[in-house]
């Protein structure tokens, strides 16, 4: 595994097709509410974290871009949620609910997913860390 010497994890979303323009919508450093546009954003603040349940693949060594089911992503998400939940209360003492926007990102990162599964642009995940 990676050292921890960045300030957080960056998850990005690739696709076939993929524009600069959605390259550019990505490039929102530090943005944990974009899910969207298919980047997710946790820091080092301690765990757990979300982002390494819900793409664990993304983690192993040398993973570089993987193909995760949205299925898979989908099946993960009611957990996923919850670990967002249960880390803003165990971290940073903030009560969120589904309803919040770090919460709802992820939500939008999996529909992303389905989506560009749907069109078969094939989508991968990337995580930096």
């Amino acid at each position: 595994m990676r050292e921890e010497t960045k300030m957080g994890i960056d998850i990005y979303m690739r696709w076939d097709g993929m524009t600069e323009d959605d390259r550019d919508k990505q490039r929102t450093p530090f943005d944990a509410t974009v899910g969207d546009v298919g980047y997710l954003r946790e820091a080092y603040h301690g765990s757990p974290y979300a982002t390494k349940y819900l793409v664990e693949e993304a983690f192993e060594d040398g993973a570089g871009d993987v193909h995760i089911p949205a299925k898979e992503l989908r099946k993960r998400l009611p957990l996923t949620k919850d670990i967002v939940i249960q880390r803003a209360k165990e971290v940073y003492k903030e009560e969120l609910t589904e309803d919040d926007a770090v919460v709802k990102a992820f939500e939008d990162f999996v529909k992303l997913g389905e989506a560009l599964e749907e069109e078969g642009k094939k989508p991968t995940v990337y995580a930096s860390w």
